[in-house]
């Protein structure tokens, strides 16, 4: 049985709230769905869903330089271009294939569903759950991106705390220091220096995630997040 909640952290979801409200939008339709256009309804959710998604991560600014930005609803080539900025480099290849692949299949999936006079309760299912894993992976990858730009500039460790690698005592001289002193850490932080992917998301806020990621190449505005329209190029 599909689950109606959304299955990241409550940090996670922050990341892309308009996106997850849609997304619950569209499991709540399916669960009182009836009818073939009660199904293909779901279909149309988890496109504004989708367009949400790329909406909320997408900037200009991750788009190649002298490469046309692409329209704000169109789902697949905005997805490419967010897997380039968030999976770059050779190490991320798989990650970065996966990522479009799945962004593609499921944009083509759903647009199918909201479109298939004979739709099931079993095709809308496959649709709520495609999206879902790709806001999860979009999101994992997202964290990712943002937890390596914490890492020593010396040894590569993670177990940076207040600026310092626990590691090599490496100091990050453009590390400033909030208002109120955090809390010392216990010797036992140094022992297990991996954050757990769960907690990850609480080191990350939604006003940080564009200054983070812009190249600053350029200064066009962000895609609309209110846009719904499903059409793609």
């Amino acid at each position: 049985m599909f689950q109606k909640k959304t299955p990241v952290t409550e940090e996670a979801t922050e990341l892309l709230p308009g996106s997850w409200r849609r997304w619950e939008q569209a499991a709540d339709a399916l669960s009182h769905g009836d009818e073939a256009e009660d199904f293909q309804a779901v279909g149309v959710r988890l496109r504004e869903c989708l367009v949400s998604f790329v909406a909320e991560i997408g900037d200009p600014e991750m788009a190649p330089e002298g490469e046309e930005i692409p329209k704000k609803a169109n789902v697949v080539a905005w997805s490419r271009i967010i897997a380039d900025t968030l999976a770059a480099g050779s190490s991320s290849a798989k990650t970065r294939s996966y990522l479009k692949s799945l962004a593609k299949e499921s944009w083509e999936y759903t647009n199918w569903l909201t479109h298939a006079k004979n739709a099931t309760s079993i095709d809308a299912e496959f649709g709520v759950q495609a999206v879902s894993h790709v806001l999860e992976m979009f999101t994992g990858a997202l964290i990712k991106t943002l937890r390596e730009t914490q890492r020593c500039g010396d040894c590569g460790s993670y177990a940076m705390v207040n600026g310092v690698c626990r590691e090599c005592d490496w100091i990050d001289e453009s590390y400033e220091r909030p208002d109120e002193e955090p809390q010392e850490p216990s010797d036992e932080w140094k022992k297990h220096p991996c954050v757990p992917s769960s907690d990850i998301s609480t080191l990350i806020t939604p006003d940080s995630l564009g200054e983070e990621l812009k190249p600053s190449r350029r200064t066009t505005s962000a895609p609309d997040e209110a846009a719904k329209s499903g059409e793609s190029r």
